[in-house]
């Protein structure tokens, strides 16, 4: 399946968005202030509320889309608070495994010039299929994640 798109003037990737509200996340860890920052939070539509790891080596956050989908963007925003919210270095898997957290799945994007307080746009090109998509940092860094987009069609099981 070929999918169209187009990235906004608001630079969201659109045809078809993925609802990702009732999909399952998970984390190498959740930050706890008055509040569990859990994985579910980078994608409950309110960009001020963020998924927020402890600060470890290899991070990771991943969301498994209960079906494999055909996967051509995936955009992400992180508030513009301070540079711990900068996933400069990160790097996104798509794929249907949960082998080593899902980063024995297809490297599809290293991330560089992330920019926050803005919406970071990441074609695929062709799209890459899979269930699992997992964002990972190498560094001794938190996983910050404010809201995800994710675009594309949905496959089989």
């Amino acid at each position: 399946i070929i999918c169209n798109f187009y990235v906004s003037s608001e630079g969201i990737c659109y045809s078809p968005k993925l609802k990702l509200t009732g999909k399952k996340a998970s984390q190498s860890s959740t930050y706890t202030d008055d509040i569990p920052y859990i994985a579910d939070r980078a994608f409950d539509g309110e960009p001020s509320t963020c998924s927020h790891t402890e600060q470890q080596t290899n991070s990771w956050w991943r969301i498994d889309l209960q079906g494999v989908y055909n996967i051509s963007c995936i955009s992400i925003y992180n508030v513009d608070q301070n540079d711990n919210v900068n996933i400069d270095g990160a790097r996104i898997y798509i794929g249907n495994s949960l082998q080593n957290n899902g980063t024995s799945n297809t490297l599809v994007k290293n991330i560089s010039g992330f920019t926050n307080g803005q919406i970071n746009v990441y074609e695929l090109s062709p799209s890459v299929s899979g269930r699992y998509v997992t964002i990972s940092i190498p560094e001794n860094k938190f996983m910050i994640l404010c809201e995800i987009n994710i675009t594309a069609p949905e496959v089989g099981m």
